[in-house]
């Protein structure tokens, strides 16, 4: 299912695009308003959706990309395809050279300009500045390869986590929710995560399912840094630009201020409320009204849509 939103990819189960977080709910085919997925007219505007299914949005699905031999010269030899996001594709690959399976991140360079390729290697710098810790994605390898087009393509090798994304996980639930403990316990994991990156100066600014991946014992993983920032190196965020995910965004990222540790804390409690209640703490017609509630209104209680 594509999102409205940002385009971006979901599975056939999920509520939430696991990208910008946005609503896949049914639309009123009249006035564009949200439906429940039993609606048999429109609450907004009163149409009758009897005899008219309202849309999904739901797209042909695309045929899977064909799948490159390798990377590196031979060193990464792909696997399989793990899956698209707005910016990269992640390949499974076994590096040969170790002996061990990895997930490559090809980074899409199409419309990228020179921000957006520092970015990329920003990236790898910051996981790399953050070691090895147990909650975080470890990154081993950088490299460009060759497209065939005449343009190199950075890609990013690291950790594979064989338990996949939070978000992925969530849409499998029955009503996107996990069990109260276990909820708490990956908090807990990506708290530890988010305050290892603190000691180093270093903050997230997109704390979401997305970027929180599983390894095959349960443990919770922090990836992708693509838009943290280094506290000594702050010249890199313009003030004034809005970025992160709107579903997730603290109130003072919103209005295009500067971020500090407790943005990427407010940015987990989103993600545990959504983890409790199988949606997250705001939802809107678009992110406009999303960010409108992040800034001037206090959440639901996360017992009012889940009682247990």
């Amino acid at each position: 299912m594509r999102c409205p939103s940002c385009s971006r990819e979901n599975s056939a189960e999920a509520k939430f695009c696991k990208g910008c977080g946005g609503s896949l709910a049914p639309v009123c085919p009249s006035c564009g308003a949200q439906l429940d997925a039993d609606a048999s007219f429109c609450d907004k505007c009163g149409a009758s959706l009897t005899g008219a299914a309202p849309s999904t949005r739901t797209p042909t699905p695309e045929p899977s990309p064909a799948l490159p031999a390798s990377f590196a010269g031979g060193r990464y030899e792909v696997k399989s395809f793990l899956g698209e996001g707005g910016r990269k594709k992640v390949y499974l690959a076994h590096d040969t050279r170790l002996d061990r399976d990895v997930a490559v991140a090809m980074i899409k360079t199409d419309g990228l300009d020179a921000d957006g390729l520092e970015r990329v290697h920003r990236e790898a710098q910051s996981m790399a500045r953050l070691g090895d810790h147990p909650n975080i994605v470890t990154v081993f390898d950088i490299g460009e390869e060759n497209s065939g087009d005449g343009r190199s393509r950075p890609y990013i090798v690291s950790q594979y986590m064989a338990g996949g994304e939070l978000g992925d996980r969530l849409d499998k639930m029955e009503g996107r929710k996990l069990e109260l403990a276990e909820a708490l316990r990956i908090s807990n994991d990506i708290r530890l995560a988010l305050e290892h990156a603190h000691s180093q100066r270093i903050i997230h600014r997109d704390v979401k399912p997305a970027n929180i991946w599983l390894a095959e014992d349960g443990t919770a993983k922090l990836g992708d840094f693509g838009l943290a920032v280094a506290l000594d190196r702050s010249r890199l965020t313009m003030e004034g630009t809005m970025v992160g995910t709107v579903a997730y965004m603290p109130p003072e990222q919103a209005l295009g201020r500067q971020p500090d540790a407790r943005s990427d804390l407010y940015s987990l409690g989103c993600v545990l409320y959504e983890m409790m209640t199988g949606r997250p703490p705001f939802l809107g017609d678009d992110n406009v009204a999303i960010i409108s509630q992040h800034i001037n209104t206090a959440p639901v209680a996360p017992s009012w849509h889940n009682p247990e």
